[in-house]
């Protein structure tokens, strides 16, 4: 970080996160012009596969990352995956078959979970416990300026080129990340470089998984991951098919997303006066009561509340959840310093992978009523509140 001030090594790993959810939001816009040219019916949902396969390449791609990266260093890592990321979407712009672009978006997929893998591995390599967690929640804020422009700026190569310029964007910013990230310093320590062979490997993840904090948090973060998708993969469909306010779907995906980085504002500022573990619970604790009152409105509401009154509560249960993701991470890789990467790539597999399962069966689900995404939102913030009180037990016998 010696060529780069506080300020840069933000912005600069705030669009490495970045990365990873611009290739999925910036598309959305794109799928009307897509079905055409690929010969699909204008009410295929064949293109959501583009998305599903991206998140599953990202999930396969977070097993690897860590490891490597624990071996032969950041930089390098960092460099071939945004190289790798680069040469997927051009794939993707090309691609002449939806097989082909199947194909381009799965890798797509598996290289992005590189520089989010490498983004949290380098802050734990500098930083430690609420440290680390305050520099985490200003990269969020960073993070979340991407679903605020990406549909727009989707939509403005959609009007002035075509959806394949859409795809080919991402060439850009993964060169323009390349370039940019040259000035950064090389921040494994020598001494800490593990061996590529498959048994050190494995016992690497073996350490993590058997960890009892780092596995509290990490489990944590992947229920709370698993609302977070469904919001994602659910919300629009809410919004046609439950309430008939299609229109509103892009301003409230947009409002959502300044308010998210305004809590993670928020957040940095409240971890100067509390510490990690102090705002993860009360912010989990927040994340679950919130959830409760969004199942108990829907249980009463039959499956069909009040849309201002369910809007209000499922926007309060997707805010208090920013506070709980970043400072939820740090602590999940506080203890594996040594391995920092290789826990990263635990808690990015677990996250992703189980993450994007728990999401599949709420998206599903959705059928004329927000019942179930009532019931995930309060079953999975039920589940990632037990989990860190779990793992608050284990920092606690560990400390005694």
């Amino acid at each position: 970080m010696s060529r780069m001030g506080e300020r840069e090594f933000v912005l600069l790993l705030g669009l490495l996160t970045g990365l990873t959810a611009l290739a999925i939001d910036i598309m959305l816009p794109a799928f009307e012009q897509m079905r055409p040219a690929f010969g699909l019916d204008d009410d295929s949902t064949r293109l959501s596969l583009t998305v599903t396969l991206y998140v599953m390449g990202a999930g396969v791609g977070h097993l690897f990352y860590g490891p490597i990266a624990d071996a032969v260093g950041r930089k390098p890592v960092l460099a071939g995956s945004l190289l790798l990321y680069a040469a997927a979407a051009l794939a993707a712009a090309l691609a002449p078959t939806l097989a082909v672009l199947y194909g381009a978006r799965f890798v797509w997929g598996a290289a992005a979970a590189g520089p989010r893998i490498l983004t949290q591995a380098i802050v734990r390599d500098r930083f430690a416990g609420t440290a680390m967690a305050r520099v985490m929640t200003l990269i969020q804020t960073v993070f979340f300026i991407a679903p605020i422009i990406a549909p727009v700026l989707g939509k403005v190569l959609v009007v002035v080129g075509s959806w394949r310029w859409v795809m080919a964007f991402g060439v850009f910013t993964s060169m323009a990340a390349v370039t940019w990230s040259l000035r950064l310093d090389e921040t494994l320590d020598p001494a800490h470089r593990r061996s590529l062979q498959l048994r050190p490997m494995l016992r690497g993840f073996r350490s993590v998984i058997s960890n009892r904090v780092s596995l509290g948090y990490t489990l944590m973060v992947t229920f709370g991951f698993g609302a977070f998708l469904s919001y994602l993969g659910s919300t629009e469909l809410i919004f046609a098919d439950v309430y008939d306010r299609s229109g509103w779907f892009v301003p409230y995906f947009t409002v959502s997303a300044l308010i998210a980085a305004a809590v993670a504002l928020t957040s940095n500022r409240l971890l100067r006066r509390v510490n990690a573990r102090q705002l993860a619970l009360g912010a989990s604790g927040s994340f679950a009561a919130s959830s409760l009152g969004l199942f108990a409105v829907t249980v009463a509401g039959a499956g069909q509340p009040s849309f201002m009154v369910w809007l209000v509560l499922f926007s309060l249960c997707n805010a208090v959840h920013v506070a709980v993701f970043p400072t939820a991470m740090s602590l999940a890789l506080e203890p594996m310093g040594a391995m920092a990467g290789t826990a990263a790539s635990v808690l990015g597999a677990s996250t992703w992978m189980l993450g994007s399962l728990l999401a599949s069966f709420t998206d599903r689900a959705i059928d004329g009523s927000v019942m179930p995404i009532g019931i995930a939102y309060f079953a999975y913030s039920s589940i990632a509140l037990a989990c860190q009180l779990w793992a608050r037990g284990g920092a606690a016998a560990q400390s005694s």
